[in-house]
């Protein structure tokens, strides 16, 4: 019977991720796993929780040992390391004959017994009610009979693979879930066949020769149905001192990976109101991205660099049915073709030199059920934007070095600061994909063309970066806010925002003077006029965007040179976006030195 008992504690242990503990009811561990499976037959004081669950014969959840009121008699409790534990009695003939309990040595594990407490209290609860019927001697064939169904139903609602093999190799059990990620098919017609003939060289054939389990091995085996790719646990399982099989649980690798993203690259929702802004125009957008939000047809978000394209299109997934889903980024421009197609499509092992050891997904598989942001689509080479129609029209994506055909459910918001309709016509764009990405197009105004929000976004941004750097908020002069309003932003709403750190680490007293903004904001910088610049009348003057943009680019290049490093520090000084530095050097045709070629 304490065999049995071990067994059950290693099974349950291993399907929960919890430590089991099963006394008698004289309050002798019986079986245990982690830090009690070397401390059986220990005797436990009768004035700890479990001596209650015996008297009374009715559950236990401790949520804070040694202080919880059920330890304030326990005469070890000051040595007690659980942080949480919930026990069952074992009844057999109306009479407690032990207790079952799951127990957590961590903060986590506490929190996840408390969290899923019902959950484990009936899984428990079945338990421990199974144990007492294999207590039961006149009933044993049947209570196990009944023990293995009830195990099995309970095994296969769990969404991990469970597999089980005997000391021979040979399955004993399989739920649902394993079948389906070891290929299996039928789970049932997998019983009692050697695992080695169905899966060559599987790793929990090794725990049955070495009694040694694993936890989270990456498993990349060929199979005559394909490479099987998948995270595993293995523990063994043991009977008489002697080992007497072994079970694992199986997470499939991709939904691994796509918990791993969401986790990695989560980021703060972004609700439309977060667009801050009263302009008729902007409020015109943002009711668009309302409406579009609602539909499931793919958004055309048009706008220069720094408007917030971004935070439209993360808006318009906070307020679609796919908000419970992943939203991933990707932009185009940031990236060589070759690598812009891995990153959207993936790719296969051996697809080519460099590739990742078992492949990996692109954004459209990690996107799955959720939103796929395309930022800067224009930068798109005609090939790629070819594999992009084929994933918008038909929903389906192939990995690079692959035949195998992905079917993807993908909602796209595509967004870009350049004239589609002029590329299309130049024959840089393609027209169809252009009619399949501006389904709905919805324009995002520029911050020169709605100058009342100027205001309400400096409040904003010098209110968040001085609580940042836990400071007061300076006051913005008469004369700094006339600067500031009349200058013409090509940075957008990024610029200003920057323009605000500036203005917050340049200015150490209560009021903030012109002379705490940058340079080119003022048009005092050295070698090249602002977009603004003093008239002898004291009034302000704007110089064309185009032709600022295109001196205060050279004199960027000439300054801090026509590197990589250069160049970034020269879209930092801009406010600007380091691939709309590199668009617009190639557009205005700079030369090493600045020079125009």
């Amino acid at each position: 019977m304490q065999a049995f008992l071990q067994e059950v504690a290693f099974s349950v242990s291993t399907m929960v991720g919890l430590d089991v503990t099963i006394t008698d009811d004289s309050l002798v561990r019986l079986a245990g796993t982690g830090e009690y499976q070397n401390r059986i037959g220990e005797q436990l004081p009768a004035s700890c929780s479990f001596g209650k669950v015996i008297r009374t014969g009715t559950p236990c959840l401790v949520t804070r040992p040694r202080e919880d009121p059920e330890c304030s008699e326990c005469d070890k409790r000051d040595q007690c390391r659980e942080t949480c534990h919930i026990a069952f009695p074992l009844i057999v003939d109306h009479r407690p004959i032990g207790v079952l309990s799951l127990l957590s040595f961590t903060d986590k594990q506490r929190d996840q017994i408390i969290q899923r407490r019902d959950e484990y209290s009936r899984f428990v609860d079945h338990m421990a009610r199974l144990i007492a019927m294999a207590a039961h001697h006149e009933e044993t064939a049947q209570k196990l009979a009944e023990a293995r169904d009830r195990l099995t139903g309970i095994v296969d609602a769990v969404r991990e693979g469970i597999i089980a093999v005997d000391e021979e190799g040979k399955i004993i059990s399989c739920n649902e879930a394993a079948a389906r990620i070891l290929r299996f098919g039928d789970k049932e017609a997998v019983i009692g066949k050697p695992l080695a003939d169905l899966v060559p060289g599987a790793p929990m054939l090794e725990v049955l020769q070495t009694g040694v389990g694993y936890v989270n091995r990456e498993v990349i085996l060929p199979t005559p149905g394909g490479t099987l790719h998948h995270i595993t646990t293995t523990a063994p399982l043991f009977s008489r001192g002697r080992i007497a099989g072994a079970v694992a649980l199986l997470k499939n690798l991709d939904d691994v990976r796509h918990i791993a993203y969401e986790f990695a690259e989560r980021q703060p929702e972004k609700p439309i109101e977060h667009i801050l802004g009263r302009d008729p125009q902007l409020q015109r957008a943002k009711q668009m991205a309302l409406q579009a939000a609602a539909g499931t047809a793919t958004v055309l978000l048009l706008g220069e660099s720094g408007t917030g394209k971004e935070l439209f299109a993360r808006a318009i997934h906070y307020h679609s049915p796919r908000s419970k889903g992943p939203f991933v980024a990707v932009n185009c421009a940031a990236l060589p073709e070759d690598l812009l197609e891995s990153e959207l499509f993936g790719y296969e092992e051996g697809a080519f030199t460099g590739a990742r050891r078992g492949g990996k997904p692109g954004k459209f598989e990690l996107a799955a059920g959720g939103t796929l942001f395309l930022d800067e689509v224009a930068d798109c080479s005609l090939r790629l934007q070819a594999k992009l129609l084929r994933a918008l029209d038909r929903g389906e994506i192939q990995r690079i070095g692959s035949t195998r055909t992905i079917t993807v459910d993908v909602r796209v918001v595509a967004a870009t600061n350049k004239d589609l309709e002029a590329l299309v016509e130049q024959g840089e764009f393609r027209e169809d994909l252009y009619y399949r990405l501006a389904v709905i197009p919805i324009h995002i105004p520029p911050l020169r063309e709605r100058k009342g929000d100027i205001p309400i976004l400096l409040d904003f941004f010098m209110a968040r970066h001085a609580r940042a750097l836990n400071r007061p908020v300076p006051e913005l002069s008469p004369r700094t806010r006339e600067i500031l309003y009349r200058y013409a932003w090509p940075g957008n709403v990024r610029e200003l925002e920057n323009v605000v750190q500036y203005i917050l680490h340049a200015c150490e007293g209560s009021i903030a003077e012109p002379s705490h903004l940058p340079p080119r904001v003022l048009g005092t910088h050295k070698k090249h006029p602002a977009i603004l610049s003093p008239c002898e009348d004291h009034h302000l003057t704007l110089m064309p965007i185009t032709q600022w943009e295109r001196e205060a680019i050279a004199e960027g290049l000439r300054r801090y040179g026509n590197t990589k490093r250069g160049k970034e520090l020269l879209a930092r000084q801009l406010g600007m976006s380091r691939s709309t530095i590199y668009r617009k050097i190639k557009q205005f045709g700079l030369d090493r030195e600045g020079r125009p070629r």
